[in-house]
């Protein structure tokens, strides 16, 4: 039976997935520490996990669907446009096919030790791609992120396999160095997060069936709409935050959180 004080860390750990989602400090990290200093098994927090960021991604994709459908030419009028399908799959690919291929060894990295060193690594990419951005805006609509920039937000989003990376940090951050307008790097990061976070929730789902009949099935589907309704609240204010707030900011937060945790933990 479930206590009181389970579902009050349920609610926390969802409302921590369901906000820091959508800002480039690394949702996973957050959920792995704040686990940790809750006494969550790492077993359970991997399998709320699953359900958490697909109720993160199913707001995403809610958010964000009329700009889907133009990106997918489901309608004659937007068929003309330049960013397609297959420029969020040269996007995503990369992290896929990687993420298949070292699985069992990235496992290993989620603890809080690697924690530290990504959330340093990945604050001071922020802080340089705000520092190197360049003064003029080469990309200022979404419709008209090229090939090339795709690939390379594809490349660097391998990195965010580590816990602690963010992987929406890395993608806007990259996508400001390209010269891609801000809020039009952080309308194509959230938007091939979307493939990402269901394909990995699935994926992560069905490799460990076995240890979810360990917990209430019902754990899992309240920390799923917990961290839906979250999202859905806080989508509209976080990307707006994050439009208007420096990379250099988030870039500091992170460092300050890495120290933290290395005199703490």
């Amino acid at each position: 039976m479930i206590d009181l004080n389970h579902i009050f860390i349920y609610i926390i750990l969802g409302t921590i997935e369901g906000i820091t989602e959508f800002l480039p400090i690394s949702s996973t990290g957050h959920m792995i520490i704040i686990s940790h200093w809750l006494n969550v098994e790492s077993n359970n927090t991997k399998i709320l996990s699953m359900f958490m960021q697909f109720g993160s991604a199913l707001a995403i994709f809610y958010f964000f669907y009329k700009k889907i459908l133009r990106i997918l030419n489901v309608r004659k009028k937007y068929q003309n446009q330049n960013t397609k399908c297959l420029h969020i799959l040269f996007s995503i690919l990369p992290t896929i096919l990687l993420g298949l291929i070292f699985y069992k060894k990235i496992q290993l990295t989620f603890n809080i030790n690697c924690i530290i060193y990504t959330l340093i690594l990945g604050g001071f990419f922020l802080i340089i791609s705000e520092m190197l951005k360049p003064k003029k805006h080469i990309t200022s609509n979404i419709r008209n992120i090229n090939l090339f920039q795709s690939i390379i937000i594809g490349l660097l989003q391998i990195f965010s396999l580590y816990p602690g990376v963010s992987r929406s940090g890395i993608t806007i951050a990259t996508g400001i160095l390209l010269g891609i307008k801000r809020s039009v790097a952080i309308e194509f990061s959230f938007i091939i997060s979307i493939p990402l976070l269901m394909g990995a929730s699935f994926f992560e789902i069905v490799n460990n069936i076995h240890n979810i009949k360990k917990i209430d099935l019902l754990i899992c589907l309240f920390s799923f709409i917990i961290s839906y309704l979250i999202s859905t609240l806080f989508i509209k204010k976080l990307l707006k935050f994050i439009k208007n707030t420096s990379m250099i900011f988030f870039g500091i937060y992170r460092l300050i959180l890495a120290l933290l945790l290395y005199f703490i933990h």
